[in-house]
């Protein structure tokens, strides 16, 4: 075939323009990963092999791995590739309005509060920027659970994909699940835990009566009364018929017991999510899904230990009970997978996520155990087993690039893979000013609700900050009475406060700090002669 003079003029601009586009972050293509060390956590280590990625699914993995033409090979001699983490604990996306809109519309006056939503559809909340997804991405997590992280009916959950942008159409699953908790609504019934029980039970007692409702006017609707149309009731027949799993939140004893006995009593497909001291209630956890959180709590806010840290003793064993407390919080994994109670291992909105799962490691937890808790397992109990969580030929292309196992100490993530998307890590930006190591300073401004797991108990705070620049100022009021925010801190997503605290005609000085991911704050609080305590908050619309 004969060019044309035009058609000959053209290429040699083509082939320039090859040379000068510039590289995108975010590639897309046809992939051949050659000459890798694949741990594929159902089938075993590949120890030198090839993966390839068309589509955005694993077409093909193996030692001898055909090739095609339009593969685009990268060698990754040196490296290893894992599947990408699956973090069950995440409220990513669910943005808080904006001034003068934006963002989901508050609750008309009769209509459902926060916490009371059990027809709440993430899906229809999304909001995921690239800033937000970023930074989690990067430790290796490639899809998360989102799922409103306070109430006592959440709503239902929706996997997604880590991608720059998500929204509804990208939703790898949904709804996962309904998520529960023993959180009121605060300043409105229920606002005790009495209460949320209470609340809990009738209402999964009127949605089995609405079912039965439902399946008979279905059946014979001549002659009988139309059943009430109820959102929050109808979307609750399903958990109560064990067609929807229920995710109930429950870190300590009596909650994991609680929720048990809830599960029981109502025949529910249930995942006790948290169990952070699951070591503890191990005959409850017999039975049920369970996400154990790697968000460890504060030895002095740890069932048995909350008393025993208090109280006078010889001097420097309060430090040496707080370690043995410490290697308990940190053993609890592996003190469940002695006990053969099998789990998945979740964030609980830490940062720390990576780092945390190497310290229960560390504690007797074993390696290729954890690995699989963070993949295969977390993907099982989210509906998605047949998706992800493995590298095998047919699943979505969600890998991690990294030196070494991905879980070692010396681990560094170099690249990582979702829906087939290739998004190269770079190391952490140099500090800036007024923004910290962690780039921009987080914007916290507005309400937040906070809860406070005290040694005395939880504690729920409403905290009102304005914010300037890289200082913020505010108060903490809850029924201990309120207190003035001092020295906020903004450093990047760190922020650190302090307030005072008058009893007695003395004076405590009480000192806070947190990160923040989004509308979400998980922290610390010193608590001076009172000890220390974990804390989470959620911005309030």
């Amino acid at each position: 075939m004969r060019l044309t003079q035009a058609a000959r003029a053209l290429i040699p601009a083509a082939a320039l323009l090859v040379f000068i586009t510039p590289p995108i972050a975010a590639q897309s293509d046809t992939w051949a990963l050659t000459n890798v060390r694949i741990q594929t956590v159902t089938r075993g280590v590949i120890e030198k092999g090839t993966i390839l990625i068309r589509r955005g699914l694993i077409e093909a993995v193996g030692p001898a791995v055909t090739i095609p033409a339009d593969a685009r090979v990268l060698d990754l001699s040196g490296k290893t590739v894992t599947p990408g983490l699956v973090d069950l604990t995440s409220s990513l996306g669910l943005a808080a309005p904006a001034a003068g809109g934006g963002g989901p519309a508050a609750p008309a006056p009769g209509g459902p509060r926060q916490g009371l939503e059990p027809d709440r559809e993430v899906t229809r909340e999304l909001k995921v920027t690239p800033g937000d997804v970023k930074p989690v991405r990067d430790m290796g997590i490639t899809s998360v659970l989102v799922a409103p992280s306070r109430g006592l009916f959440r709503g239902r959950s929706a996997l997604i994909p880590l991608r720059d942008s998500v929204d509804s159409k990208d939703v790898i699953r949904a709804p996962v699940a309904e998520h529960i908790g023993y959180q009121g609504a605060q300043g409105d019934y229920p606002a005790t835990l009495l209460g949320v029980i209470a609340y809990q039970r009738q209402s999964l007692y009127n949605a089995q009566r609405q079912g039965v409702l439902l399946d008979r006017y279905k059946a014979s609707p001549r002659g009988m009364e139309r059943p009430e149309n109820d959102a929050g009731l109808d979307a609750l027949v399903p958990v109560v018929r064990g067609q929807l799993p229920a995710f109930i939140e429950a870190n300590n004893e009596n909650e994991i017991r609680r929720a048990a006995r809830l599960a029981k009593e109502f025949k529910l497909n249930a995942t006790i999510v948290g169990a952070t001291e699951g070591w503890q209630a191990l005959d409850a956890l017999a039975g049920h899904g369970v996400v154990v959180s790697v968000n460890f709590p504060q030895p002095t806010s740890v069932t048995g230990w909350s008393y025993r840290l208090s109280q006078r003793r010889p001097l420097g064993d309060s430090a040496a009970s707080a370690r043995e407390a410490q290697k308990l919080i940190e053993g609890n994994a592996a003190a469940l997978h002695k006990a053969g109670v099998k789990f998945a291992l979740a964030s609980g909105g830490t940062r720390e996520f990576v780092a945390n799962v190497r310290k229960a490691v560390a504690a007797g937890l074993p390696a290729d155990v954890a690995l699989q808790a963070v993949t295969i397992r977390a993907a099982e109990l989210a509906g998605a087993g047949e998706m992800l969580g493995s590298i095998e030929a047919g699943k979505i292309a969600n890998l991690v690039v990294s030196s070494g196992d991905l879980l070692s100490d010396s681990s560094k993530v170099s690249a990582v893979f979702v829906d087939g998307i290739r998004y190269e890590v770079a190391p952490p930006p140099a500090a800036r000013a007024g923004g910290g190591a962690g780039g921009p300073a987080a914007q916290i401004g507005g309400n937040w609700a906070m809860t406070l797991s005290s040694p005395q108990g939880p504690l729920d705070i409403t905290v009102t900050i304005a914010q300037s620049g890289t200082s913020f100022s505010g108060t903490m009021v809850s029924q201990v009475g309120s207190q003035e925010i001092s020295d906020g801190q903004v450093s990047g997503r760190t922020v650190t406060w302090t307030t005072t605290l008058s009893f007695g005609g003395q004076t405590a000085t009480l000192s806070y700090k947190a990160e923040v991911d989004g509308n979400r704050m998980t922290g610390s609080a010193d608590l001076g002669s009172f000890g220390s305590a974990t804390f989470t908050a959620e911005r309030k619309p």
